[in-house]
């Protein structure tokens, strides 16, 4: 009795799976992780934080993985040009009536001209405060739904963040001006990580399951 193998198949078959390598299948999955990953993080960010999605992304830098690097990365800047002035966290202008109006002084049968200090009764267009009204520091909202009075605290006209907001400044105690900074990006991203970090791992382990067994069952095709 003859037994004979036909091994030409399988030659064909190991020649197909030799060429086989990780970085072919992983770059896809490693980019589809980062993908999910970059929405998770910053929705992470964002939870009870009152700063806009656009604004988090200009802080923020994707960089995807190829062949030649099969590594993908999220960047957080941080440093004083990426510190976030409380600006950006809704701050209103607080206002409060003064005492002597414009019309009460009239009324009294006075001039505004001659009146102390009646300049403060023109009001502040430029800060938004109207007539007979005059500055009460400023409220800001860092955390959603929880809006907090800041006084002293004030903005100087013209002097605006790149979402137009007018900029909080406060004075220290040598007397100097300082602007008023809240929660910034690359912190908030500091406390988000641990938080994600284990929903990632195994995303990221999956998905490379996951392509690996589609590259082979294309392989043994």
């Amino acid at each position: 009795m003859r037994v004979a193998f036909k091994l030409t198949e399988l030659e064909a078959l190991a020649d197909r799976l030799g060429h086989l390598t990780p970085d072919g299948f992983t770059v896809d999955a490693i980019n589809q992780v980062l993908d999910s990953t970059y929405d998770l993080l910053r929705t992470t960010m964002l939870s009870g934080i009152n700063l806009t999605d656009d604004y988090l992304q200009r802080s923020m830098q994707v960089e995807r993985a190829t062949e030649s690097k099969p590594e993908a990365s999220i960047t957080t800047f941080g440093g004083k040009a990426y510190l976030t002035n409380l600006s950006h966290y809704g701050a209103m202008q607080e206002t409060r009536a003064v005492n002597w109006t414009n019309e009460a002084i009239q009324a009294a049968g006075h001039k505004l001209g001659d009146w102390p200090g009646w300049t403060r009764r023109k009001g502040n267009a430029p800060l938004g405060i109207e007539p007979n009204r005059k500055a009460a520091g400023k409220s800001v909202e860092v955390v959603r739904g929880r809006r907090k009075s800041m006084n002293p605290v004030f903005s100087i006209p013209g002097k605006r963040d790149k979402e137009g907001n007018l900029i909080l400044f406060s004075r220290n105690a040598a007397d100097k001006v300082q602007a008023k900074t809240g929660p910034s990006p690359y912190q908030l991203a500091r406390h988000a990580i641990p938080l994600i970090y284990d929903n990632v791992a195994d995303d990221l382990r999956d998905a490379v399951i996951d392509a690996a067994e589609r590259e082979f069952t294309k392989a043994l095709k």
